[in-house]
């Protein structure tokens, strides 16, 4: 248990340093992306903006300050759960006494949207990839064997957006199986609206259907190399001897192997599920934190919007890793020294 707890204590600690670096890195970006803050400042924006509307603007929006202190600034107002403010056209007049909207509950909100496409989407490609994984393992070569890896070849092969839209279209459109677009909470609305746990399913259903097909083919195939290599170990010819049946052999034994590659994988795809995300929400329509990062990036040029969406994605990358490593150290006793454990699990689920 110290071993393990050293290796966590490590773990959060590289956690914290790729945050600070990464926040740095954003903060560089965010000061050579070209735009023009006044713009948000002054409304109507006039033909040509002169040095003094300039000057005044960046004071007001508090770009006049060194960098190393804006930096500063913007790291310990993350350690008391602020994300710094939005700079928003629509309530803005060139006033001193005008307060900025805080970025945290607009994130909030649209970060839980994206972690509820996430979750959702891992869970159901985890129900899906580790039966047809296991029962194409144990058939290599049959004909049920090549039918699961073809359709999840042609599932990677396939373009998130173009799945998005096939699904919407004869699914929802045309089927009316789940709503087309749209998102609804989790908790009931208290004026009647869309909300609720099956109205949350039902508007996510299509959504964590495309997730799990873009990522169906690589977790199916890791599944099927290691149920197919453990069930030649010598334990499994011991469970087998004892009489224990078929299916308690892959269940107790050989599934359990397979579970640190599929962690290994999850723990390296979490930076590229959240830019398979862009694709999914603007298929379906949602607000979630992958399109407002783009809107904020590529049309408003709201440089806090980005920064504060870049911190939220880091966070979600550096939080899912560390947990992914504490259920590596849960589930495999030799997770003093994990990296090497990993880098062996990784290595031998290529195929």
């Amino acid at each position: 248990m110290t071993r393990i707890f050293h290796y966590l204590v490590r773990r959060l600690t590289a956690g914290i340093f790729t945050m600070l670096v990464l926040i740095a890195v954003a903060f560089a970006i965010y000061w050579a992306t070209p735009s023009q803050p006044a713009l948000f400042v002054y409304q109507p924006p006039p033909h040509h903006f002169t040095d003094y509307q300039i000057q005044q603007a960046n004071h007001f929006l508090g770009l006049d300050k060194p960098k190393l202190t804006q930096y500063v600034d913007y790291v310990w107002g993350l350690l008391h759960g602020s994300f710094g403010s939005n700079w928003d056209t629509a309530s803005y007049a060139f006033k001193q006494h005008t307060t900025m909207q805080p970025l945290r509950p607009v994130l909030m909100q649209e970060l839980g949207v994206t972690l509820s496409l996430l979750l959702g989407g891992a869970l159901l490609v985890l129900l899906l990839s580790v039966p047809l994984g296991a029962f194409a393992g144990s058939r290599i070569g049959s004909l049920s064997d090549r039918t699961i890896s073809l359709i999840a070849l042609i599932g990677v092969c396939t373009h998130p957006m173009v799945i998005g839209l096939l699904l919407r279209s004869l699914v929802g459109g045309h089927l009316h199986w789940a709503p087309e677009s749209g998102y609804c909470s989790f908790t009931p609305s208290p004026y009647g609206l869309c909300g609720g746990p099956v109205d949350w399913a039902s508007h996510l259903a299509l959504p964590w259907l495309t997730f799990a097909l873009l990522f169906l083919a690589l977790y199916t195939r890791m599944v099927r190399t290691s149920v197919s290599e453990t069930l030649h170990e010598d334990y499994v010819r011991t469970a087998r001897a004892k009489g224990a049946r078929e299916f308690r052999v892959i269940c107790r034994h050989v599934l359990p192997n397979a579970s640190l590659r599929v962690m290994t994988m999850i723990g390296m795809e979490i930076g590229t599920t959240i830019g398979v995300c862009i694709f999914i929400e603007t298929a379906y329509g949602l607000n979630g934190l992958a399109q407002a990062g783009l809107l904020a990036m590529v049309e408003t040029q709201n440089l806090p919007t980005t920064l504060g969406v870049v911190t939220c994605v880091g966070l979600l990358v550096v939080v899912g890793g560390l947990l992914v490593d504490v259920l590596y150290a849960v589930v495999d006793p030799r997770a003093g020294n994990v990296t090497e454990t990993r880098t062996k699990s990784l290595a031998g689920g290529v195929i």
